[in-house]
């Protein structure tokens, strides 16, 4: 291997510190936070731009915080300093008592102005490592905000090697992820799979466990869920359990772990507010429900198909065609128009001798006139309004 010359230098100082310690990092404690056009009051909203400030912050230097309780009125907030976010693409603000990182960067007002500086803050210091809050009040007891409760019941959840997680404060996430065999015990997508299969879960109302140190998404019992998978089996519980359906055979979905979209929650909807809606599979569409199904249309609804079944289809009951309307009543129509040209006839029989009348036939072929006409009026109602059939 060669040696790298003249590395004298680099030897003559050896011993010798040549590092020189950059500035202390800016730290402060938050004291106001601008999100509506009251809060933390209509003044201090105003004072920070109106709504191309929001997310400014209204702060004291960590050192003199430290032992400032502090109040959200004008005459406290107004001694604090400012400072907005860095970031315009994220709006991750901190709630009372947070602490943030700051740093002393260009102003709207450098391009003109060496002098002119502004104060941001770049993320709230994870005191705790607890995605809900880190607050560190002179006050144990101070409020975290005009609106934000903390909840004791949610967890932070647990990573897995080369996770990229988004994490709100109250129990709702985005998890970018893969299959881990080694610890499939610890989530319920790495039962099956490589390492190297993705996953992506968005959750929101993580399900409380008590005990529970950390959270892993469980489909079954978070409020609300969708899940992105490319190989992995879920344990996802339906309200159809057995045979989806003995014609088609679908996979149960507990089984199924080819790349699937999954959409769990108490209720699903979905809404075009301009065109439309549309569902397209290349094998079959299955709907199940244990009540009822209901189609609505202001104008028509189609079903087009080579074959249409409507009840059960299996051996014990044998699928019987629907008559065709229009068929069907031409055809009572004809038979009608037979019947009254019989009971004509009988009406007015004669018997023997020549002349004399055969009561009891005449009497039947009345009878049988007034049945036909009641079978005409009958026939004009058989046709359905509603559902056709070709």
């Amino acid at each position: 291997m060669r040696v790298r010359e003249n590395l004298s230098a680099v030897v003559s100082s050896i011993g010798k510190n040549n590092f020189t310690a950059i500035k202390k990092a800016q730290v402060g404690r938050v004291y106001g936070v601008v999100t509506t056009d009251g809060t933390p009051t209509p003044e201090m909203f105003k004072k920070a731009g109106g709504y191309n400030g929001v997310g400014t912050i209204f702060y004291l230097d960590y050192d003199q915080a430290k032992d400032t309780t502090g109040t959200v009125d004008n005459n406290f907030l107004n001694n604090c300093k400012v400072a907005k976010p860095l970031y315009p693409q994220f709006q991750y603000y901190p709630v009372l008592g947070e602490l943030v990182f700051l740093e002393d960067l260009p102003s709207p007002a450098s391009q003109v102005s060496n002098t002119s500086v502004q104060k941001y803050y770049i993320s709230t210091i994870n005191l705790y490592g607890n995605q809900q809050q880190n607050s560190q009040p002179a006050d144990k007891d101070a409020s975290l905000g005009a609106t934000f409760v903390e909840n004791p019941q949610i967890k932070t959840l647990l990573p897995f090697e080369g996770d990229h997680i988004l994490q709100g404060r109250q129990g709702n996430a985005i998890r970018f992820s893969t299959t881990t065999t080694l610890f499939s015990k610890l989530n319920e997508w790495s039962s099956i799979g490589k390492d190297d299969s993705p996953i992506t879960i968005l959750s929101n109302g993580f399900a409380y466990i008590p005990g529970e140190k950390y959270h892993v998404e469980k489909i079954n019992l978070d409020a609300s869920s969708i899940y992105l998978t490319s190989t992995q089996k879920l344990p996802l519980q339906t309200d159809k359990t057995g045979v989806l359906n003995n014609l088609t055979n679908p996979l149960n979905a507990p089984d199924y772990f080819n790349a699937q979209v999954i959409i769990n929650a108490d209720r699903v909807t979905l809404n075009s507010k301009k065109d439309e809606v549309m569902i397209f599979a290349t094998t079959n569409v299955e709907i199940n429900t244990k009540n009822i199904i209901n189609l609505n249309a202001d104008t028509r609804v189609h079903l087009n198909s080579n074959s249409v079944f409507l009840g059960p289809y299996n051996s014990n009951n044998i699928p019987q065609p629907v008559l065709l309307g229009y068929e069907t009543t031409n055809l009572f129509e004809h038979l009608q128009q037979t019947l009254t040209k019989l009971a004509s006839y009988l009406s007015s029989a004669v018997g023997v001798p020549e002349g004399a009348p055969m009561l009891g036939i005449n009497a039947a072929g009345k009878e049988l006139i007034k049945d036909a006409q009641r079978m005409c009026d009958l026939i004009e109602k058989i046709p359905s309004q509603k559902v056709f059939t070709s």
